[in-house]
């Protein structure tokens, strides 16, 4: 019974360890916000603070060839990036769209730049049928 209880408390030491920096690599452990921002902020600049989430969510139909390409300037980092198809409920329309959402952490104080274009991976970029551009004006 010894050797098991310890075994129990390594495991549950390890999953505390990997709890913690998961939530750090996340902010979670900053207590930072989360800024959200759409097409509708494109060309806007936000106000943060170092250790806060910039979340944006941008309309995204991979069905057509068109993909967003973000690109996030120094003092960013991603932290994650997903894409949300169309709801499966009652039946998925062919070639509907989706969301994608991009979430990146504000690691220094200072202007920051996220950009994005949305185009065909086989096409020149001046083929692109939108831009994104965001600047973050981070503080400490």
């Amino acid at each position: 019974m010894r050797v098991r209880s310890m075994g129990l408390g390594v495991v549950a030491l390890i999953v505390g360890v990997c709890a913690a920096a998961l939530l750090a690599a996340c902010g979670g452990g900053s207590g930072g916000a989360t800024i959200k921002a759409t097409e509708a902020d494109s060309a806007k600049t936000l106000t943060a603070k170092v250790g806060d989430g910039v979340s944006v969510t941008l309309k995204e139909n991979p069905t057509t060839g068109y993909e967003w390409s973000m690109i996030a300037g120094p003092g960013l980092t991603a932290v994650s990036d997903e894409f949300i198809g169309p709801s499966s409920s009652p039946s998925p329309m062919m070639g509907a769209g989706g969301v994608h959402t991009w979430v990146y952490k504000v690691d220094q104080a200072g202007t920051l730049t996220l950009t994005g274009v949305y185009a065909r991976s086989w096409e020149s970029e001046s083929k692109s049928a939108a831009d994104f551009s965001l600047t973050v004006d981070a503080t400490e």
